[in-house]
């Protein structure tokens, strides 16, 4: 195949070009490319023209891909774990607009339903909870945590696809099927919640173990692998944290800078307020109003206040001639 140039913009807010050489399309919403200069794979997601022309909302989910990759570099810096996919970069204002994001790792869980060994099974729960922890540590809720959003390399997980995601305390939408979705997330009531999360990994770690499908809160007594998840179905779920702590695993926020990256958090900005003002009309500004401030006025004095100072002068004269005379 032969190299295309690319361009787009970085998530510092640069705009570069890039030559790069794609796979074949075996999805239209998505396809792998090579960098020529440095090999390097990467995926772009994007909206084709014919699609989104019928489904216009899936712009939205793309620049939600983009706004919540931002905000991670913003928070991650130069820690950034693998659980996750980072942004490389974007282009939304084309007439088919894309996300660039690091190449995928290993495949999805499905493909390994009931095949883990039993240190498979817990590297598996230890990483997912972790990508759990980190996207809560950033206000995150995914929303989308499911056999086909979640791969597996043997090693670590890959949790992909934020188009869904959105900030934690935001209202909760009607989203997601069982079992995955959260019962709270399917009703749409309330606000997100990292529980809404734990839900769903909870129940994709007990379908990637066991192989079982299950329509509801899965039976884990039979399952000593699982113990550490017993409650993340229940109305009173663990922090992802507490997860960590049962499997003995260390908070993956210790290792993470506290200092903000400038560059970044301006490229974060710069993107919102590109959204903004592409998805929002320009409000109104109402006329400046001017405050008449009124002066004080003096309380009218009384009719004998003002003959006092000349009878005192009168009366002062007397006393003087009379004393002289």
């Amino acid at each position: 195949m032969e190299p295309e140039p690319l361009t787009f913009f970085t998530p510092d807010g640069d705009r570069v070009t890039w030559e790069v050489k794609a796979e074949p399309d075996h999805d239209p919403f998505e396809r792998r490319l090579t960098l020529v200069v440095q090999g390097t794979r990467i995926v772009q997601r994007r909206v084709p023209r014919a699609e989104g022309h019928d489904r216009e909302h899936l712009y939205e989910l793309l620049e939600n891909e983009a706004r919540m990759g931002a905000r991670l570099l913003t928070r991650l810096r130069r820690a950034y774990p693998v659980e996750l996919p980072r942004l490389m970069g974007y282009s939304l204002d084309e007439e088919e607009p894309f996300v660039l994001l690091s190449d995928h790792r290993g495949e999805p869980v499905n493909r390994f339903a009931g095949a883990l060994l039993i240190a498979e099974q817990r590297a598996l729960q230890a990483s997912l909870f972790r990508a759990v922890r980190i996207l809560s540590a950033c206000d995150i809720v995914h929303r989308r945590i499911d056999p086909d959003t979640v791969r597996w390399d043997g090693a670590a997980v890959q949790l992909t696809d934020l188009s869904h995601a959105t900030l934690a305390g935001n209202r909760r939408l009607r989203l997601g099927e069982a079992p995955y979705a959260a019962p709270e997330q399917r009703a749409g009531t309330g606000r997100a919640s990292t529980a809404d999360d734990l839900w769903s990994a909870g129940m994709v770690i007990y379908r990637t173990v066991t192989g079982r499908e299950v329509a509801d809160r899965p039976d884990l007594s039979a399952a000593p692998a699982l113990q550490p998840i017993h409650d993340v179905f229940s109305g009173q779920p663990p922090s992802a944290l507490e997860v960590l702590d049962r499997l003995r695993e260390p908070d993956p926020m210790r290792s993470v800078p506290a200092e903000q990256d400038l560059r970044l958090e301006e490229g974060r900005l710069a993107f919102d307020r590109a959204h903004e003002a592409k998805r929002e009309p320009e409000a109104e500004q109402p006329s400046p109003v001017t405050r008449i401030e009124q002066v004080p006025q003096e309380p009218p004095r009384k009719w004998w206040a003002r003959w006092l100072p000349l009878a005192v002068l009168v009366s002062l004269v007397v006393v003087v001639w009379m004393v002289i005379r």
